[in-house]
């Protein structure tokens, strides 16, 4: 039964029957109690309104709106909605899409809606609230059916003496549920604290000197304080080490004797916020791409000068690859396999990742090639930045070329104000994993050409050239050169990318790996399940060697959880397996494989060592063999006392 049908049915048995499922999560448990003893009306069609004192809270929303559009700037266009509520869980600020904020209003989930606990039940803003932890609730588990078509992940705003001031959540369609989303609204949450943190100790004006000194010297951002006149007052350590320049050639300087860029050297109390620029320094003539907030500083209502905060394109976006996802996780100790010819293919991927060299994984679709990719980034120098992913088949080919090179203000109708980085940009510095490159089509090759030539990118509609340092990984299933021979692919840039090849094997042709895969895919999924290593019978593995596997690794990771899900008892037989897999007639008649005897007696002790939790006593007496046997098994397979 799928998550989101069981969830329903225990909300039905508890609203109707007061039954509870111990296995929910005890937070849902609690919170369901809880709306219920408080007789809230689980089937009521609208949020409650509730008139709020808006001004109350303006310090509050000021600050986080920053941080509220940077978060819904990664979500936007997905149906999710970005909100800020007080302290009582009251709408103060929703952004979002107008659809989305539609439907919103439709059951009243608007600004000034009451969404605690009191009055709508369970529900991530209210249960935050309570418990004082940051809360996502899915779909069915809210306890008001009209907020069931939502998840919503909150996190409770706390002022700097720990006293909860407000909540900020994302709600969206139930299924678009990602653990990620939670831990965006927490890193905006502490953002939106430490920003309050600074407000309040900048009102206060406590040691200000201090105040500077501490705090610029340990933030991430360059810090660059002047006054009216433009006369530079204050670096911080990451600005010299950014512009590479010391004391002396910034502090007592003006402003315009350093830059050349006019939006910044303007001596008006003028605010820029998230302004990218390219940094002119006039001293080197070097040239840095950079985001720059420039905030007035005032006394008494009076400009007494500005600070700037500048930060480097690339670490922001290596911040966003992070919270996005866009990190390599496979290493190649993650790799399962002893088959020489995968064992070779291991090695040449080691080669690779020794090299800056253009890597291309030929194989059949689910042999890994991904997994390769990430593996060879990890053991690459470039292991600590960027690893992005993407599916040149999977994209539209008229959306192919923005989600690549980006595009420019007012590129196309509807074109994102300031213009969007393409994954060039996104993955400078790391690696760029073109999968299904044999999918696109030859005017996107052409551009893809320029850009690994060049080592430089423009966006779509824009006429700025920005350097970028990206390492090709490109895959695909199909044979690249009869595709350069029919014309369909650009030969130029196979030989661009074909520097390093690497042809991963099929199944088919590595079967002696199965039995390693197959334990480590039940023992995966055992661990996820809670359910104990089930002992494993010949007729299990000798089914799987003899199916064709058209669908490789894949199908195989595919197979054991589907039989595990089914599984009732602690032994896996060949009865246990799909038809398809038992049936198949596809195995050609002359193959006859066989698992290694010796293989089989490895296997053996391994389980029953996971069986008895290494107690070789009793895994001994569940093979039938004395310990003394067993011990000299363990040393003729090298295997760790």
């Amino acid at each position: 039964m799928k998550k989101r049908e069981y969830v329903k049915q225990c909300w039905k048995r508890f609203i109707f029957e007061n039954k509870l499922d111990e296995k929910l999560s005890p937070i849902v448990k609690d919170s369901w109690i809880r709306s219920k003893e408080m007789n809230v009306d689980p089937f009521q069609r609208y949020g409650q309104m509730k008139k709020i004192e808006i001004d109350h809270y303006k310090p509050l929303i000021e600050c986080s709106v920053p941080f509220m559009e940077g978060l819904y700037s990664i979500v936007k266009g997905s149906g999710f909605l970005v909100i800020l509520c007080n302290e009582k869980g009251q709408l103060l600020k929703s952004i979002g899409d107008a659809d989305t904020l539609k439907m919103a209003a439709d059951i009243q989930f608007v600004e000034g809606a009451d969404w605690s606990e009191q009055a709508m039940g369970t529900n991530a803003i209210g249960t935050s609230i309570v418990i004082n932890q940051p809360v996502q609730i899915y779909a069915e588990e809210h306890y008001s059916e009209i907020c069931q078509a939502w998840t919503c992940s909150a996190a409770p705003i706390h002022d700097s003496k720990g006293k909860i001031i407000g909540v900020l959540n994302v709600s969206g369609p139930y299924e678009k549920v990602h653990p990620h989303t939670l831990g965006m609204v927490v890193s905006a949450v502490k953002a939106i604290e430490y920003q309050l943190e600074l407000i309040e100790k900048t009102e206060k004006n406590i040691m200000m000197q201090r105040f500077l000194e501490a705090t610029t010297n340990n933030m991430k951002e360059s810090i660059l304080i002047f006054d009216t006149e433009g006369l530079i007052i204050k670096v911080n350590d990451q600005l010299k080490k950014l512009l590479q320049l010391n004391h002396s050639c910034l502090e007592g300087k003006k402003i315009s004797e350093v830059f050349s860029n006019k939006s910044i050297i303007s001596n008006r109390p003028r605010h820029l916020q998230n302004h990218e620029l390219h940094l002119k320094i006039k001293q080197s003539n070097k040239v840095f791409h950079v985001l720059v907030d420039k905030l007035p500083i005032y006394k008494d209502s009076q400009w007494i000068g500005s600070m700037m905060i500048i930060k480097e394109i690339q670490k922001i976006r290596q911040f966003i690859n992070h919270l996005s996802g866009n990190q390599a996780k496979i290493t190649f100790s993650d790799m399962i396999g002893k088959h020489p010819q995968f064992l070779q293919k291991v090695n040449e991927a080691k080669l690779a990742a020794k090299t800056d060299s253009n890597v291309l994984i030929l194989g059949e679709s689910g042999t890994g090639k991904e997994m390769f990719a990430q593996a060879i980034h990890n053991e690459s120098d470039r292991k600590h930045k960027p690893f992005i992913a993407i599916n040149c088949g999977g994209i539209p080919r008229d959306l192919l070329g923005s989600e690549l090179f980006g595009y420019a203000d007012g590129a196309f109708t509807g074109a994102k104000k300031g213009g969007s980085a393409g994954k060039f940009e996104l993955a400078d510095g790391g690696t760029l994993f073109l999968d299904e490159i044999g999918e696109m089509s030859l005017e996107m090759q052409v551009l893809l050409l320029r850009v690994i030539q060049e080592k430089e990118v423009v966006r779509i509609g824009g006429h700025k050239v920005l350097p970028v340092d990206v390492r090709i990984i490109a895959a695909t299933n199909k044979n690249l050169r009869e595709e350069v021979e029919k014309g369909s692919f650009r030969e130029d840039l196979f030989f661009r990318l074909n520097v390093m090849p690497i042809t991963l094997p099929s199944l088919r042709e590595r079967k002696e790996d199965i039995p390693l895969l197959v334990h480590h895919f039940i023992e995966k999924n055992c661990e996820k399940l809670n359910k104990p290593f089930p002992e494993i019978k010949p007729d299990f593995f000798q089914a799987l060697i003899h199916y064709h596997w058209p669908g490789n690794i894949r199908e195989l990771q595919n197979i054991v959880e589907r039989t595990l899900n089914k599984l009732t008892k602690p032994v896996l037989t060949i009865k246990d397996l799909p038809e398809e897999i038992i049936k198949t007639d596809s195995k050609p008649k002359s193959e006859t494989v066989f698992i290694h005897r010796d293989e089989m007696k490895k296997q053996s002790i391994l389980q029953a060592l996971r069986l008895y939790n290494g107690n070789i006593t009793k895994a001994a007496q569940y093979l039938g063999i004395s310990r003394s046997t067993f011990y000299r098994q363990m040393q003729r397979f090298q295997i760790p006392y």
